[in-house]
C-alpha cells in the first residue's frame, strides 16, 4: 500500500494523544506529529515522497476511519501548521467502509464528476487516483471529492 507510512505516522500520533479523544483529533493528531521531531521528519519525507495533498488528505482520512467518525463540517485547523483545515468529527454509527474493487471506484468516481463538474475545482483533475484511491478505501464519491478538495496547496 503506497501510504502505509501515513498511516503508521498517523497511529502513533493518535497512540500519544489522551483519550477520549476530542472532536479536534484531526488537528491534535497533526500537532503532536509537528512537535515530535522524528515523526515532522518522517512526516516530512513522506510529503516529498507521495506529495503534501496525499500525505494530508489521507491523514485525515486514517483519523478519522480509526475514530470510527463523520464530518460534521470544515475548520481551519490552530494547533497544526502542517494542515491549513481539518474536518471536526462526529461518532459515528454506521460500520466501517467497505472497501471497492478499482473498476467500481473509477465508475463512482466517473459518476460523480460527470454529475458536479461544474462545481468542482479545475485542479480536482489532477487529484484523480488520489480521489480512486479513498473510494477504494471505503470513501463515498462525495467525500472522496470534498477530501481532495479541501486538501490541496
Amino acid at each position: 500500500m503506497r501510504t502505509a507510512g501515513v498511516k503508521r505516522l498517523i497511529g502513533l500520533a493518535l497512540s500519544s494523544l489522551p483519550r477520549p479523544h476530542s472532536e479536534d483529533v484531526i488537528d491534535e493528531a497533526f500537532a503532536a506529529i509537528e512537535k515530535h521531531p522524528e515523526w515532522h521528519k518522517e512526516y516530512k519525507e513522506l510529503c516529498a515522497e507521495l506529495g503534501q495533498t496525499v500525505v494530508n488528505t489521507w491523514g485525515g482520512f486514517y483519523i478519522a476511519a480509526a475514530e470510527g467518525g463523520q464530518s460534521v463540517r470544515q475548520v481551519p485547523a490552530t494547533r497544526s501548521t502542517l494542515i491549513q483545515s481539518y474536518s471536526i468529527l462526529a461518532p459515528s454509527q454506521s460500520a466501517k467502509p467497505k472497501k471497492r474493487k478499482e473498476v467500481e471506484a473509477r465508475q463512482l468516481m466517473s459518476d460523480y464528476f460527470s454529475q458536479h463538474k461544474t462545481k468542482l475545482p479545475a485542479e480536482i483533475r489532477e487529484r484523480r487516483e488520489l480521489i480512486i484511491d479513498l473510494i477504494i478505501e471505503g470513501a463515498s464519491a462525495e467525500e472522496a471529492f470534498r477530501l481532495a478538495s479541501l486538501n490541496g496547496k
